[in-house]
């Protein structure tokens, strides 16, 4: 879906947050990645307005710049990382410490020797064997890390199944129905010099637009929760549940996501106090507002008579059609009269580099704007060198006003990483 504010003018050429495209274009070069700042932090709101601030960290994952930071930090929202490098580059930017959750399937030990020197929020242990290692780093830097248990519940989702991350296959979380999870929190019991422990976390998945997988998945958290309480004696003061919340016109709002989990919480967990609940939203937030401009440099005819648009990106800056087969809104500035079906395609040497087949658009010709919706998560994040090509710069607009956060890379960035 376009940003809220992407409005075609009178003469079919397009405008993002109130400057043209093509002078975006023009003064950046293409590709390119805008975001509408507005659009965006009205969607932090939305979030805010279901959660309260201090219950959301947005996903580092699916889009991480210095701007985004700040915007994040002044709304008061906290910020998911799952790697060393996200945890350095927020920490070097500022961001508050006490506001950082830390994840990921491996964190070496000099991220977790950080997590613990710096007294981040919490850090989120995915194993045994990483308990055991975050309590040895703990006990050496004499520090007690505030701690949560990522959850397998075995929720299938109905999504790509590269996006699954609670189906009973994957490799995220500790199970729970083997047993494996009530003796990971005996052993972060025993522990409590080195590990405070405060809850449960889960994810089940992205880009799900129904509430069902949710539910299931908070109400396998809240049952072994109780479960921990008649064994041990604990109970949770924190469930953070994780992200996943669709964009697509059907999915719900997390004013509906909010309500579906206290309603599943309440029926549980009666017996104590509610927890308290946290989200991590990432795509529902920073997609929609962005989206990628190319430039049309070819066109030509296949052998069996499609037409291609060949644009001056691909892959490199937009991978989520070659991963996971997504189908991005797709329009061509200016718009003519007339209509025709093309597929569209990137400059890489790989078949498989498509932004779109079959897709409707207005007549398009060569020196035309390409422009992509929905890619403000999950491209500028995973983009890539592939082919020695640039990685575009990211550019926030906001009321007519262009405010460039990064640069686009070139050669000499490169070449200051080669061994001669």
């Amino acid at each position: 879906m376009p940003p809220s504010n992407f409005r075609w003018d009178p003469d079919g050429r397009a405008s993002f947050a109130g400057a043209p495209v093509s002078g975006l274009a023009s003064a950046f070069g293409t590709p390119l990645y805008l975001y509408d700042e507005t659009d965006l932090s009205q969607r932090i709101e939305t979030y805010v307005q279901a959660f309260g601030a201090e219950n959301i960290a947005i996903a580092a994952k699916a889009f991480l710049t210095g701007r985004l930071l700040q915007l994040a930090q002044e709304a008061g929202l906290g910020l998911d990382v799952v790697s060393e490098g996200e945890l350095e580059f927020a920490l070097r930017l500022g961001f508050p410490a006490e506001r950082i959750i830390m994840h990921g399937l491996y964190k070496p030990p000099s991220a977790l020797r950080t997590a613990a020197r710096q007294d981040i929020g919490f850090v989120v242990v995915e194993s045994p064997g990483e308990v055991e290692e975050l309590v040895r780093i703990a006990r050496q830097e004499k520090s007690k890390v505030r701690v949560l248990l990522r959850l397998a519940p075995a929720v299938d989702v109905h999504t790509h199944p590269s996006l699954a991350t609670g189906a009973p296959a994957s490799q995220f979380g500790v199970p729970i129905a083997d047993g494996q999870a009530l003796e990971t929190v005996r052993q972060l019991i025993a522990a409590e010099d080195a590990i405070d422990f405060k809850g449960y976390h889960m994810h089940v998945g992205s880009q799900i637009a129904m509430l069902d997988p949710f539910i299931s998945g908070a109400a396998a958290v809240a049952d072994f929760a109780r479960t921990v309480w008649s064994e041990t004696g604990r109970w949770p003061e924190v469930l953070d549940l994780g992200g996943g919340l669709g964009i697509s016109p059907d999915s719900p709002p997390p004013s509906a996501l909010r309500e579906a989990y206290e309603t599943t919480l309440a029926g549980i967990l009666a017996d104590g106090p509610m927890p308290r609940l946290m989200t991590e939203p990432g795509r529902f937030i920073v997609s929609p507002p962005g989206v990628t401009i190319y430039h049309i440099v070819q066109r030509k005819t296949a052998a069996d008579g499609r037409t291609y648009l060949i644009v001056d990106g691909g892959m490199s800056d937009g991978p989520r059609p070659a991963l996971y087969g997504a189908e991005p809104e797709v329009a061509v500035s200016p718009r003519r009269g007339g209509e025709e079906v093309v597929d569209i395609a990137g400059m890489h040497c790989e078949s498989g580099d498509i932004v779109r087949r079959d897709v409707r658009v207005t007549r398009a010709e060569v020196g035309d704007l390409l422009i992509v919706f929905d890619t403000g998560a999950y491209n500028h994040s995973m983009a890539s060198h592939y082919n020695r090509v640039s990685i575009p710069p990211v550019v926030f607009v906001k009321d007519g006003v262009a405010r460039p956060a990064t640069r686009r890379d070139n050669l000499s960035d490169w070449l200051r990483l080669e061994v001669r």
